[in-house]
């Protein structure tokens, strides 16, 4: 589900985390809604954070960054951070 800032949580009980959240800054909520489905269906198979990061990258080759949030006082989660989509580069006006 579509949360208000704009990420998708994921439970997932591994690895002492309790959660994935997917990113997807710059991309239509439809995309975002395909890479967090694609996500879940690594994370039901992928028990382990390296397992996770591994099918990750077999999956969506150089496409996204993947940090860990570990605060003391909140539950600790994997951030999937999809990069935002290639684009023309402002034109230099003068």
């Amino acid at each position: 589900m579509l949360q208000p800032d704009g990420t998708i949580h994921i439970a997932w009980q591994a690895d002492r985390f309790e959660a994935i959240v997917v990113r997807a800054r710059f991309r239509p909520a439809a995309e975002l809604d395909a890479f967090a489905s694609g996500v879940a269906d690594l994370a039901l198979l992928e028990r382990t954070l390296p397992d996770l990061r591994s099918a990750l990258r077999k999956r969506y080759p150089g496409e996204f960054d993947l940090i860990t949030d570990e605060p003391a006082s909140h539950p600790w989660r994997v951030i999937v951070s999809f990069h935002p989509p290639r684009g023309e580069p402002n034109p230099d006006p003068w």
